[in-house]
């Protein structure tokens, strides 16, 4: 309106009143999980069509007939914009749900190897190129094997969803960036961008002390879950991540070896 000077206009400010009106109720319907979506669609689409098209009669004098056609003409346009937005909703959700099956463990609700894989190679680029400290930490289940054996395999994996959600829970406060990944069976890994060892210690110790006071009720058991972790650095040496997921692993390899039960961190 302050472009084309109408705003003295009475009909143009209508006209814009109407359209924000028409804008918001088309936003409600859009994030309200109503039934009947495209009647309800239909009938907003044409309730409002009728008003501004109405402003547009008088504002240019058209006949009735014309106005109908144009009526007509917006309607088949409306409807085949709701098509179109059906398939790009549609289109988005299986991108999303291939995102997820592609990057989400489906089980523990955590990142899976897949997003590990790529996290850490991000990770190390970044690290290398900007001289910033990387830490992981790994842990796996102690006895994961004779939980499997003994109780079930469902019990094994209630042991794996309560022990993924206790130490999702544990690293929330230490920020964002850091990442809980399920890499293997019962193995688990966190990233730790910008921390070094000895930020990291502490971290591993909550977690280590979370695990260690879980019990896991399963058809009336009570299942005692502890963790073998091991904790490294990058280290200038490093050539890839392969290097540094080795050095981790191989302190986790000391946990198990040396009783379980334990952190070595180095």
């Amino acid at each position: 309106m302050l472009l084309n000077g109408n705003v003295t206009a009475i009909l143009s400010w209508g006209y814009t009143f109407i359209f924000i009106l028409f804008y918001w109720f088309s936003y409600q319907q859009s994030t309200h999980l109503w039934r009947a979506p495209y009647t309800r669609y239909i009938s907003v689409a044409t309730a409002f069509g009728l008003v501004l098209w109405l402003f547009v009669k008088f504002r240019f004098h058209l006949p009735w007939t014309t106005y109908w056609i144009e009526i007509g003409d917006y309607l088949v346009l409306a409807t085949l914009m709701y098509g179109y937005f059906k398939i790009q909703d549609k289109d988005r959700r299986i991108k999303d749900r291939l995102f997820q099956s592609a990057n989400w463990d489906a089980l523990t609700h955590v990142q899976n190897y897949a997003a590990y894989d790529r996290a850490v190679g991000f990770h190390f680029h970044q690290s290398n190129t900007h001289h910033r400290d990387l830490a992981m930490i790994m842990f796996d289940i102690d006895h994961f094997k004779h939980i499997n054996d003994t109780y079930g395999h469902l019990a094994g994996d209630e042991v794996l969803k309560q022990v993924a959600s206790t130490v999702a829970t544990v690293l929330k406060p230490f920020g964002s960036d850091i990442v809980l990944y399920r890499t293997g069976g019962e193995e688990f890994n966190i990233l730790l961008p910008d921390r070094d060892l000895n930020r990291a210690r502490p971290i591993a110790q909550e977690v280590f002390d979370a695990v260690k006071g879980l019990t896991t009720t399963y058809n009336g058991t009570d299942l005692q879950v502890t963790i073998s972790v091991g904790v490294s650095i990058l280290h200038d040496g490093d050539r890839n991540p392969l290097d540094f997921y080795k050095r981790v692993d191989a302190n986790l390899y000391h946990s198990k070896q040396t009783g379980r039960h334990r952190i070595t961190a180095s």
